[in-house]
């Protein structure tokens, strides 16, 4: 969300009408948070990530009120590294990494929900962000019979096997495994960066289907969107 998807947010709202909204690196000021809120949705919270050009940018979740009924907010931090500490002295930024979690009550169902949204280091080894997805995982009760969501940018391009791993351990499953890269860049005339690096992860909770929103072009990520049944 740092570069052009928020001129075409609105669009792609209307047209797919998501109950629940996972954003990163999206600017967490309320002029742009209301954009999203005059669509009829509703700030569940956000937690603030790092600053860039004077602009605080964080990961940000919305939900239909009429669908869901929010619980309880909370965020925790993730473990850094020395990139982050040198960026948090230049910029004057003192904030980790951090995972916001979210619970809600479902309406018809009466189920809880809880969702994790995540946004790991880009410019780091998978070896942190492998701390920092253990971080988030062990912030689940392994044997607890709520239904989860964790989604977002979890920035994992390579060593898939170990990631996979620890989905397993955790017991949750991927949504995800139908898309091959999310994120596309082009360096050269006709050369093209393709990577998978979000992943839309679950668990007691039925996946119906699960789809990369190829005309979006306003981001160097493909949105996601996943559907499930309570």
């Amino acid at each position: 969300m740092l570069n052009k998807a928020a001129e075409t947010i609105k669009e792609l709202l209307n047209a797919y009408k998501p109950d629940l909204i996972f954003l990163q690196e999206i600017g967490t000021d309320n002029k742009n948070l209301k954009v999203i809120q005059n669509l009829g949705y509703r700030l569940a919270d956000y937690s603030n990530s790092f600053i860039r050009r004077n602009a605080v940018y964080g990961v940000t979740t919305f939900y239909n009120s009429r669908v869901f009924t929010m619980k309880k907010s909370n965020s925790f931090n993730l473990p850094t590294n020395l990139y982050q500490i040198v960026t948090f002295v230049l910029h004057g930024n003192r904030n980790p990494r951090t995972v916001l979690k979210n619970e809600f009550i479902h309406k018809k169902s009466k189920k809880v929900l809880s969702l994790y949204n995540v946004h790991l280091s880009p410019f780091a080894t998978n070896q942190l962000r492998t701390r920092q997805i253990k971080n988030t995982f062990g912030d689940m009760l392994l044997n607890e019979k709520k239904a989860v969501i964790i989604a977002g940018d979890f920035n994992f391009p390579y060593g898939r096997k170990r990631f996979e791993n620890l989905i397993t351990e955790h017991k949750l499953k991927e949504a995800t495994n139908n898309i091959n890269f999310t994120f596309g860049k082009k360096i050269l005339k006709n050369i093209t960066i393709k990577l998978k690096l979000d992943y839309v992860l679950y668990k007691n909770i039925k996946l119906i289907s699960n789809n990369k929103i190829n005309n979006f072009n306003k981001s160097d990520h493909f949105p996601i969107l996943s559907t499930f049944s309570l």
